[in-house]
């Protein structure tokens, strides 16, 4: 079981950027928006061309700042390590919703981050937080497994901003819910399932972790 949960959560691990730590505390609003147009992402490319590792993302940071991204811009990009930038925020209560784009990510390029609790950035597609052991547990999931033994999670569309519902339960506190897809091994594979999982955070603002909510079974293209 501990080796399938892991082949489950492989593409995760490869893809999310883990962010979620308890690292100096930033508020984060729409201040740090910024969405520049193809012709800067060009020049930045071409600039930081010969760069490599984290002088990368700092010629990055550099070229965007030069483009007229804010202080406040700029202070997001560093504290998502110079991946990339907030291309749209909504704001939900104690936490808040930052949608960032990483242009030069290898995988995935649309980000959904929760911010502003503790911690202060949650990936939603960071493995670390995925709660694996509630899979088993679920009887879709079990039965889609069953069917399709190299069952795997990946992100769902994270385009635009609607996929995450945000939620304030009866008892207080914040509830985010985001979507996933389960495909039958790979990422071109067949889609074979849905998932949902619940983000739950208490009234002062700290994760109290994820929750499986939904599990559907979709009936793969013949």
């Amino acid at each position: 079981m501990k080796n399938l949960l892991m082949r489950v959560f492989l593409f995760l691990s490869l893809t999310a950027v883990a962010f979620t730590q308890n690292q100096g505390f930033q508020k984060f609003d729409a201040k740090a928006l910024f969405q520049p147009g193809m012709s800067t992402m060009q020049a930045a490319r071409t600039a930081c061309t010969k760069s490599v590792g984290p002088e990368y993302g700092a010629c990055f940071v550099d070229q965007m700042k030069a483009a007229g991204a804010s202080s406040e811009a700029v202070a997001f990009m560093h504290a998502i390590q110079n991946n990339g930038f907030m291309r749209d925020f909504t704001k939900a209560g104690k936490v808040d919703v930052a949608f960032a784009f990483f242009p030069f990510a290898a995988n995935e390029n649309e980000h959904c981050l929760l911010v502003n609790g503790t911690p202060n950035i949650i990936d939603v597609d960071d493995y670390s937080v995925i709660p694996r052991g509630d899979f088993p547990k679920n009887k879709e999931y079990e039965a889609l497994r069953a069917k399709y033994p190299n069952i795997t999670v990946f992100p769902g569309d994270r385009a635009g901003t609607k996929f995450i519902v945000a939620k304030n339960p009866p008892g207080g506190g914040q509830s985010f819910l985001v979507p996933y897809v389960l495909v039958d091994g790979c990422h071109a594979c067949a889609r074979v399932g849905k998932l949902e999982l619940a983000f739950e955070f208490d009234g002062e603002g700290k994760f109290r972790g994820a929750k499986v909510t939904s599990v559907t079974s979709l009936s793969p293209p013949k």
